[in-house]
């Protein structure tokens, strides 16, 4: 069984083990700007993603949706189709995963396509490609009276998103992008 460390655990035992360090570390100087979990052994899905000062081992991306908008979900799929095309997304990689929880979920359902068409084509272009992998909330689908048949067809789902993107941070070592 692998083991994992958090990013801000390492940083902390090391700044504390080393004789003359001051003791007065603030949480923000340990926090990188990209958090994963460490992982200990390398695997063929690895990938190196840098970070200020380091390099990290990453098994894949996860993308980061905050505002819970298409205009978010948008520049979140712009950012993925410009990596691609830089090749910083390769195909020893897992796809970049999206999932969606929040109101943009219903940017995916067939009935909104006319409304979403270019996010949508983006969205299933990049997925065709093996570039993204899109999952959906079903818990937010059931809050809307949805059901799965009413998203578009490369679209997956997970039984509560946030719960997914934990696991994929934490216990799958994905990072966000």
């Amino acid at each position: 069984m692998k083991r994992f460390l958090p990013l801000s655990t390492a940083l902390l035992l090391s700044v504390f083990s080393l004789p003359g360090m001051a003791a007065d570390v603030s949480e923000a100087s340990l926090q990188p700007s990209i958090q994963p979990a460490i992982q200990t052994e390398s695997s063929s899905n690895v990938l190196i993603a840098k970070g200020a000062d380091e390099e990290r081992l990453s098994r894949g991306y996860l993308a980061r949706i905050a505002q819970n908008s298409p205009q978010d979900l948008e520049a979140a799929l712009k950012r993925a189709e410009m990596l691609f095309l830089e090749g910083s997304l390769k195909g020893e990689v897992d796809p970049a995963v999206f999932v969606i929880h929040g109101p943009e979920v219903a940017v995916f359902f067939r009935d909104n396509y006319f409304r979403y068409r270019s996010l949508v084509d983006l969205a299933a272009r990049l997925s065709s490609f093996g570039v993204i992998d899109i999952r959906v909330c079903e818990t937010r689908m059931g809050v809307l009276g949805r059901e799965r048949e009413a998203l578009m067809p490369f679209v997956g789902t997970v039984p509560f998103g946030p719960a997914e993107e934990v696991r994929l941070l934490e216990a799958e070592g994905y990072v966000h992008f």
